[in-house]
């Protein structure tokens, strides 16, 4: 008797603790391996996806696509505009090394004809002055960003080589370190 008891917790044993790594193991496959496609635009104004829709003929699949690749440039974008002790010449290198790097993640979802438009495009930002992501310089002033913020944002941003973030990290930390007076005045808009 004592036998047959010891097989059946033995059995039942088995069981529970299969039905607990089983539990465990649909805990995990619900957790999002990575961004995925948008199913729709989420509201609201997409000006630079508007654009690029119309200058390169985007179909709305590519629109789903790049709409969040253009969300996480601007997450990057706003805080080295708001970011006090960068220069204007400074956030602008910035910017543009931000926008080659979108540019970089745009281009593969894009078809041949599509990639030449945007390397015609990413060719020219360099002569170009603009603000930040999404085109939307000038309108409005950016939130005051602490060095740590803007770190962080640079940090999370997936677009940028490694290099690319050491160097801007760098360029962050030194323009933070600089006197408040030595602070540049903020540029007028023309």
């Amino acid at each position: 008797m004592n036998h047959c008891n010891f097989r059946i917790i033995i059995v039942l044993s088995v069981f529970l603790l299969a039905g607990v790594f089983g539990l465990l193991a649909q805990d995990n496959t619900n957790q999002p391996a990575a961004p995925q496609k948008l199913k729709e635009l989420p509201p609201g104004n997409h000006k630079l996806l508007e654009t690029m829709t119309k200058d390169f003929g985007l179909t709305y699949d590519q629109e789903l696509e790049i709409e969040p690749l253009l969300h996480d440039e601007e997450s990057v974008s706003k805080p080295i505009l708001g970011f006090a002790p960068l220069t204007f010449d400074e956030k602008q290198q910035m910017l543009l090394v931000i926008k080659h790097a979108a540019r970089r993640q745009i281009r593969p979802l894009l078809t041949p004809d599509q990639q030449k438009k945007l390397d015609a495009e990413d060719a020219s930002l360099a002569a170009r002055t603009g603000g930040g992501g999404g085109g939307k310089s000038g309108k409005k002033k950016a939130a005051a960003v602490t060095e740590e913020v803007l770190a962080n944002a640079i940090k999370q941003y997936s677009a940028l080589t490694q290099a690319e973030k050491d160097s801007m990290l760098a360029e962050v930390h030194q323009a933070a370190q600089r006197p408040p007076e030595a602070a540049p005045a903020p540029a007028s808009t023309q």
